[in-house]
């Protein structure tokens, strides 16, 4: 082989060792990006879970609030009805034992008492 083909082997061989190393800062910047691009997806869908979490407590606190006063009203609307009751049924009693409705009964004591739970 004279000089100028060893010459051109020497190139061809150079060439080759600057391409592969271009090729190989290619492919480690890609995998860079990639991983960049896979953590930056991550992180948005991590975010839109968390506010989709959070919307979601944000109903269940609601409607656990609005059962609660609901049922609130309805038990004291329930002891207001219960109350009314013992009153007009003590009222009554009370107007019969002073003879305004007839006499009391013979010795008939009748007590009522109302036991909320």
């Amino acid at each position: 082989m004279d000089s100028h083909g060893a010459a051109v082997a020497i190139q061809a061989w150079w060439r080759g060792q600057l391409v592969r190393r271009a090729l190989e800062v290619a492919a480690h910047s890609a995998c860079r990006i990639q991983a960049w691009w896979h953590r930056a997806v991550a992180r948005q869908r991590e975010e839109r879970r968390l506010r989709a979490l959070a919307a979601y407590v944000r109903q269940e606190r609601a409607s656990v609030l609005l059962q609660a006063h609901a049922r609130t009203w309805q038990a004291r609307d329930q002891y207001r009805r219960w109350r009314e009751a013992a009153r007009t049924i003590q009222a009554r009693w009370r107007q019969r034992g002073t003879g305004q409705r007839g006499g009391p009964e013979d010795g008939v004591d009748l007590s009522i008492e109302i036991v909320l739970g």
